[in-house]
C-alpha cells in the first residue's frame, strides 16, 4: 500500500482532488435562511407599523365625529358661544368660528395625546341651518 495513500484515507480524503462541498452548501443554505427570516421580521414590522397607523387615523375619525356632533347640537340651539376646546378621552379638540355674513367658517382641529391632528373647515349655512362644504387635512407628523 502506498504511504501517501493511506494517510489521506486515514485522514478522510480519498484523494487530492477531492474538494469539500460540505462548506459552501451550508454557507448558501445559511444565506437563504437567513434572508427569508430577515425578510419575514421586517414584513411583521411594517405590519405592525400600518395598523398603528390605522388605529391612529380611526380615532382621529372618532374625535372630529366627536366634536362635530357637539358643535353641530349647539349651532341647532342657536347658541351664540360655541365651545372653544372639548375635551376627549383620546386628546383634545380646538373649535374656532369667523362669522362670514350667512355663513359661519368653522375649524375643529383634533390633536392626539401623541401629537397627531386632523383638521376640519366646515362652512356652515346659519339660516338654512345645513353644511356647505367640508374640508379636511389630516396631519400624521408626530
Amino acid at each position: 500500500m502506498n504511504s501517501k495513500l493511506g494517510q489521506s484515507v486515514i485522514a478522510g480524503v480519498r484523494n487530492r482532488r477531492d474538494n469539500g462541498y460540505i462548506f459552501p452548501v451550508t454557507l448558501v443554505m445559511s444565506v437563504i435562511f437567513s434572508s427569508f427570516l430577515l425578510h419575514q421580521v421586517e414584513n411583521y414590522r411594517l405590519e405592525r407599523m400600518f395598523y398603528h397607523e390605522s388605529d391612529q387615523q380611526f380615532v382621529l375619525e372618532i374625535m372630529m365625529k366627536y366634536a362635530w356632533d357637539i358643535v353641530e347640537q349647539q349651532l341647532e340651539e342657536e347658541r351664540e358661544d360655541i365651545a372653544s376646546s372639548i375635551v376627549l378621552p383620546g386628546g383634545e379638540a380646538t373649535v374656532t368660528v369667523k362669522v362670514l355674513a350667512e355663513e359661519w367658517e368653522i375649524i375643529i382641529v383634533c390633536t392626539t395625546s401623541i401629537g397627531r391632528e386632523y383638521k376640519a373647515t366646515i362652512l356652515y349655512d346659519i339660516e338654512e341651518k345645513k353644511v356647505l362644504g367640508w374640508y379636511e387635512a389630516i396631519n400624521f407628523i408626530s
